[in-house]
């Protein structure tokens, strides 16, 4: 079965998260080794095609900072799914993801899958990120059915640099939001 089409995802979670690195990394797009943080919104847009599968992700990065938080509810509307990103060498990003939870799903009127993202595994040792995913895990399934128009799906860990599952999670985010596209449909 082909899958085609497009899908509005996006990116959330703290500053500093990786997030922009993860959207270009994607993307294919050089890697840059300077830091700037997202003011606001950047909007990309991504064709991904394969053998079975053409999504054209339209990806928008939001600017974690706090300041930002009205600014986002507004970007919001109109999601299809999101990527919550977290970066593994800064707990105080693991302790805000239910904050995140809350704030999109205020902004919400219809259901969307969340997968959420530990990123920066190559910043950690193997205990530390096994002890991450746990964590993680642990999180998703004490969140799973907390929020009414989110739909927390699975996790994964990442790393926006090397690329380590960053095609997995959009590609699957893509897939099932094109499944859920294709059974409104079918009604």
């Amino acid at each position: 079965m082909s899958v085609f089409g497009t899908v509005k995802i996006v990116l959330l979670g703290d500053a500093a998260t990786g997030k922009t690195t993860l959207k270009r990394n994607f993307m294919g797009l050089h890697l840059e080794e300077a830091y700037m943080s997202t003011l606001g919104v950047d909007l990309a847009s991504h064709k991904h095609v394969d053998e079975d599968i053409e999504i054209t992700f339209q990806i928008w990065d939001l600017g974690g900072q706090k300041e930002y938080h009205k600014l986002r509810k507004k970007q919001y509307v109109g999601s299809e799914g999101g990527l919550l990103v977290f970066d593994k060498s800064r707990l105080e990003t693991f302790a805000s993801l239910s904050r995140w939870l809350e704030e999109i799903n205020s902004s919400l009127s219809t259901k969307i899958p969340i997968y959420l993202l530990g990123n920066k595994d190559d910043l950690m040792e193997k205990e530390q990120n096994a002890l991450f995913d746990s964590q993680a895990k642990i999180f998703l399934e004490e969140n799973m059915n907390k929020f009414e128009f989110l739909e927390l799906i699975d996790y994964f860990s990442t790393c926006a640099l090397t690329g380590s599952n960053v095609n997995e999670a959009f590609l699957d985010l893509g897939r099932i939001i094109m499944r859920k596209k294709s059974d409104a449909m079918k009604i």
